[in-house]
């Protein structure tokens, strides 16, 4: 008998606390109150009646950009969701602090596979190697990766037997204080030397991950391609060219 009478007195207290509480949550909806929808706005809500500013929206604070996560625990990108957004994964690149790769490496490759690559190249083929240019509205811009190309294709080209012309070669050799200097740019003392038949020039595109370099042979007086052949230069090699200086401040 008494186990009935305390079973009834429970129900009776989960009754009317069940009654108080309905009656709490009837007049907080007749007030206006709208539950939070997800586990993010509950948290602002939290944020809000403390008087703070969520960690995400904080100026203050110093971590990634905020991310939004639905119910699906996926990012969500939507525009509709103030004072959220996507969160960008950043691009790493390799790049070592020492690296056995030269810009000699890469012109072995070019050269290889321009001579593999090649359709009536012969023999009998004198090929002059120009500067590499960047690939821009005027093509005579280049750097000092397009000339050390340039400097190595010469023997490269040349070790699978293929006549390789040096045009800025002078008629004679000019002496000076500076030295015996055998090879100028000086159109004038060259513009007679018409000895070679075919050149071999490229173009260089600047990209995140390197340099891109398309080289190609042509044929003179008719203008045709001979051979054609491209190849990446990564960014860690292309930036070994370019000389590093060291200031020091003067007391």
């Amino acid at each position: 008998m008494r186990n009935y009478k305390t079973v009834f007195k429970a129900a009776c207290l989960i009754t009317s606390l069940s009654m108080l509480g309905a009656c709490s949550a009837s007049k907080m909806f007749m007030a206006g109150y709208t539950p939070p929808q997800t586990i993010a706005d509950l948290l602002n809500e939290q944020y809000a009646l403390a008087g703070e500013l969520p960690p995400e929206i904080n100026p203050d604070s110093r971590g990634s950009a905020p991310i939004s996560i639905d119910a699906d625990a996926n990012i969500s990108n939507e525009a509709n969701h103030d004072n959220y957004y996507a969160l960008e994964a950043p691009v790493q690149r390799f790049n070592p602090r020492f690296t056995y790769k030269s810009v000699q490496d890469y012109a072995a490759q070019l050269a290889m596979r321009l001579v593999k690559n090649g359709n009536g190249l012969n023999g009998s083929a004198k090929i002059g190697i120009s500067s590499f240019v960047k690939l821009d509205t005027s093509l005579q811009n280049t750097t000092i990766l397009g000339n050390q190309l340039a400097e190595y294709s010469i023997s490269e080209i040349q070790q699978f037997g293929l006549n390789v012309i040096d045009f800025k070669l002078m008629p004679a050799l000019e002496v000076s204080n500076n030295g015996d200097i055998a090879f100028s740019r000086n159109v004038i003392q060259l513009a007679n030397k018409q000895i070679m038949n075919h050149v071999l020039s490229g173009t260089m595109i600047e990209r995140q991950d390197g340099i891109f370099v398309n080289a190609r042979i042509i044929a003179l007086g008719s203008n045709r391609v001979v051979s054609s052949a491209s190849i990446l230069i990564p960014s860690f090699v292309a930036q070994s060219t370019q000389p590093n200086y060291v200031s020091y401040a003067s007391e």
